[in-house]
C-alpha cells in the first residue's frame, strides 16, 4: 500500500494512476473526499489535514511508501508528521523537492532543502524527486496571453528544460517501489530532455494554439511586483522572483537522464505537451 499526499495535483494525480497501472494498492489523503471521486480506480480514501496528527497518523499506518509534496506545514509540525510516518512502519518517504534545493542562497531552495534534511534526520529510507521547470507552469501565463497576446519574461534568453508531470510521476513511482535499481539515489535531478528559452517556449504554445504571443522582457523586481498582484504572499512572491533571477543566471541549464532512466524511453517533449493540451491553453 502507497498514501499518496497531494493527489488532486498535477504530479500526485499522475503518481496515482501510474501505480494503480502497475496494480500497486493506492490510498489517498485528502481534506475533502470529492476533491478527489474523479480518480480512477480501486483507491482508498483517507480524510483528514495534515494540520492534524491524528488523521495522518491513520492515514500512514501500514503504508510501505509514502509521496509527500512541498506544503503548509514547517519546522516542528513537518518533524512530527515526520516523526508519525516513521512510527507506523518505517516507510518510504519520496518528496518531490525542486532543483533550486542544490544551492543555499535560494529561498525557494531553501524551503524544501529543510524539508529534506528532516527527513534525512528521521533514519526513513528515502528519495528525493528534484524536479525542475514543470510544463504546468505555462497556465500561469494564460491570463495575460488572453487578456494582452503577452507572455512576460524575467529570465531574459536563460534556458531551462521543461518537465511533463507525468515524467516526473514516473520517476517518483519508480523511486517509491523500486527503490534498489540503480536510479534509486538519494536525489533525483528531474528534467524533461530538451534546453528551451521562455521566447521559444511561447512561440511553439502560439503556434499550437494559433494564438499570437509577444513576449515582453521585465527584470524580477518587476515580476516579484506582478506576483504580489496575483495575490502571492510578499515571502513567495520575493521566492518565485529569485527563482526567475537564478534561471537568469544558468543555474538550472542541464538536461538530466532520470526520467529515462525511470520510464526506459525519451521525455515528453515541451511540443507535445502543449498539443495535448491545446484545449486549456487556447
Amino acid at each position: 500500500m502507497y498514501l499518496i499526499v497531494g493527489a488532486t495535483g498535477n504530479v500526485g494525480s499522475e503518481v496515482v494512476g501510474q501505480l494503480l497501472a502497475a496494480q500497486k494498492q493506492v490510498r489517498v489523503f485528502t481534506r475533502d473526499a470529492s476533491k478527489v471521486s474523479h480518480l480512477k480506480g480501486p483507491i482508498e480514501v483517507a480524510v483528514g489535514d495534515l494540520m492534524q496528527a491524528d488523521t495522518f497518523a491513520r492515514a500512514v499506518a501500514g503504508v510501505e511508501g509514502v509521496f509527500l509534496m512541498n506544503g503548509p506545514l514547517e519546522g516542528e509540525a513537518f518533524r512530527r508528521l515526520i516523526a508519525q510516518a516513521k512510527a507506523s512502519g518505517n516507510p518510504r518517504v519520496v518528496f518531490l523537492s525542486t532543483l533550486f534545493a542544490a544551492y543555499p542562497d535560494s529561498l525557494v531552495g531553501e524551503l524544501h532543502k529543510d524539508k529534506e534534511d528532516v527527513i534525512r534526520a528521521s533514519g526513513l529510507p528515502h528519495s528525493f524527486v528534484r524536479a525542475g521547470n514543470f510544463m504546468t507552469n505555462t497556465f500561469q501565463w494564460l491570463e495575460t496571453i488572453k487578456s494582452e497576446g503577452v507572455v512576460y519574461n524575467a529570465t531574459g534568453d536563460a534556458k531551462t528544460a521543461p518537465v511533463a508531470p507525468q515524467d516526473i510521476a514516473a520517476v517518483a513511482v519508480q523511486a517509491l517501489t523500486k527503490p534498489d535499481t540503480p536510479e534509486g539515489f538519494e536525489v533525483l535531478e528531474v528534467t524533461g530532455g530538451e534546453l528551451l528559452t521562455v521566447p521559444e517556449q511561447a512561440g511553439i504554445v502560439s503556434r499550437v494554439t494559433g494564438r499570437p504571443i509577444r513576449v515582453v522582457e521585465i527584470n524580477s523586481e518587476q515580476a516579484e511586483q506582478g506576483l504580489l498582484k496575483a495575490g502571492l504572499p510578499s515571502f513567495m512572491a520575493k521566492a518565485v522572483a529569485g527563482c526567475y533571477e537564478e534561471i537568469r543566471n544558468g543555474k538550472v541549464a542541464f538536461v538530466r537522464d532520470a526520467v529515462q532512466n525511470a520510464k526506459g524511453s525519451l521525455p515528453v517533449t515541451y511540443a507535445d505537451w502543449v498539443e495535448s493540451q491545446r484545449t486549456q491553453l487556447a
